[in-house]
């Protein structure tokens, strides 16, 4: 019959060579990579889908084209009528010719823009309206900096 001290020896023994068995496995396991994909990394990526492309009138002109069109339609006006008809029609031409010159100014300085809408690879929609004409197509993978579109 084992003493109680070699009882207790083994039964030490015994139950750390378990817990070092046990612990073997865990340890040379590898790590589980904590890497996302790349897509569900990028916030700011995304799927072109659709362009669309306008004209927008300058907000202010210079003044050159309602000044020549306020000269062109009093000239115009004073050839209409006599007396105070004449003098009211060189007012109304002047009047109407400042509005139309200015507004002719303003549509020949008018600048192109175009809104691209981007469907985003986190769910959800944006716009950007950039100036010029269209660079990217439906389809194309874009990233969002600065609101900007880069290629991706």
């Amino acid at each position: 019959m084992k003493s109680f001290a070699t009882r207790f020896a083994t039964r030490t023994l015994f139950a750390a060579a378990l817990a070092a068995a046990g612990a073997m496995p865990a340890l040379s396991q590898a790590a589980p990579e904590h890497h996302p994909r790349h897509e569900a990394q990028c916030q700011n990526c995304g799927t072109v889908v659709s362009t669309h492309s306008y004209q927008r009138a300058a907000e202010r002109g210079s003044g050159v084209g309602a000044v020549g069109g306020a000269l062109l339609g009093g000239i115009l006006g004073h050839q209409v009528g006599s007396g105070r008809g004449q003098t009211l029609a060189t007012v109304a031409g002047a009047a109407g010719g400042a509005y139309a010159g200015n507004h002719v100014e303003r549509n020949m300085h008018a600048q192109t823009y175009t809104d691209v809408r981007i469907r985003m690879a986190r769910g959800g929609y944006r716009t950007i309206t950039e100036q010029g004409s269209p660079r990217f197509r439906g389809g194309e993978q874009v990233r969002i900096q600065n609101n900007h579109i880069v290629r991706d």
